[in-house]
């Protein structure tokens, strides 16, 4: 499973991850979480077709389609400071091949001892509309099946996610 499409990606939001915690211990004093309210949720799949060209939907259906489907999750949040800690706790149906960030002292992500869960830690600024978000995107290895995410917000759950990936038809079973 992979957090971003490229190591490009990766290294910039470790980077930015870095420096957005550091805004944070600086913004938001621990301990001092402010009360939120959720004002929308949406689970976004898109794929890509190789060249470029990508489509999004709203769906809890994402298609095993290695290194072209990526799917996340939008927060859209009011009463929240400019930034926002929250949690994601992703669950795999079984161990996936590969996880990004996997033996990486500096990686926001924890994972379980069966590695079919993992956590990660991030801070967020939301944007102009109040929403946060975050993507994964299916790599070849990643199991198919049922899988949720639940995020939380300075430490309350604000939303869970079922969602199943799915073979298409003619493509090889992991």
């Amino acid at each position: 499973m992979d957090f971003c499409r490229d190591a490009g990606r990766r290294r910039a939001l470790m980077i930015g991850s870095m420096i957005g915690g550091v805004l944070a211990l600086w913004l938001v004093a621990p301990g001092q979480g402010q009360a939120f309210t959720l004002k929308d949720a949406e689970f976004v799949v898109s794929v890509s077709d190789g060249e470029g060209n990508e489509r999004q939907t709203l769906s809890d259906l994402v298609p095993y389609l290695p290194d072209r489907a990526c799917f996340g999750w939008r927060l859209r949040l009011t009463g929240v400071p400019a930034l926002v800690k929250y949690r994601e706790v992703l669950k795999l149906p079984v161990a996936p091949a590969f996880w990004s960030g996997e033996g990486d002292e500096y990686s926001p992500h924890r994972f379980s001892a069966d590695r079919t869960l993992v956590t990660t830690e991030e801070f967020a600024a939301p944007d102009a509309d109040g929403w946060i978000a975050s993507t994964w995107c299916i790599v070849e290895g990643d199991p198919a099946g049922p899988h949720s995410i639940d995020v939380y917000i300075e430490d309350r759950l604000a939303r869970h996610f079922d969602f199943e990936v799915r073979k298409l038809s003619g493509t090889t079973e992991n």
